[in-house]
C-alpha cells in the first residue's frame, strides 16, 4: 500500500469512537447521496435530450418528451 506516512505514523492516528447509531445515520445518508447523485444526473441528460428536441423540432414535442421519461423515472409533475 502506498501511504503518505509510515506505518508508525499510521498506527498512531487518533479515530474517534462514533455511537452506531451515529454510524447508521451517516451510512443511510450517504446512500441517499449516491441515489440523488444518480438521479441529478438523469434529470440533466433529460433535459440535455429537451432542449435539442426542443431545437431540432419543436418545443412542444420536446415537452411531452421530457414528461414522458421523467414518467419512466417515477417522477410525477
Amino acid at each position: 500500500m502506498l501511504t503518505a506516512i509510515n506505518k508508525d505514523e499510521f498506527e498512531n492516528i487518533i479515530l474517534p469512537k462514533i455511537n452506531n447509531n451515529v454510524q447508521i445515520q451517516i451510512k443511510e445518508n450517504i446512500q441517499e447521496m449516491y441515489k440523488l447523485r444518480c438521479q441529478s444526473k438523469q434529470f440533466l441528460e433529460i433535459a440535455k435530450r429537451g432542449v435539442e428536441i426542443a431545437i431540432e423540432q419543436d418545443e412542444d414535442i420536446a415537452t411531452r418528451w421530457i414528461n414522458q421519461e421523467l414518467q419512466k423515472i417515477g417522477v410525477e409533475l
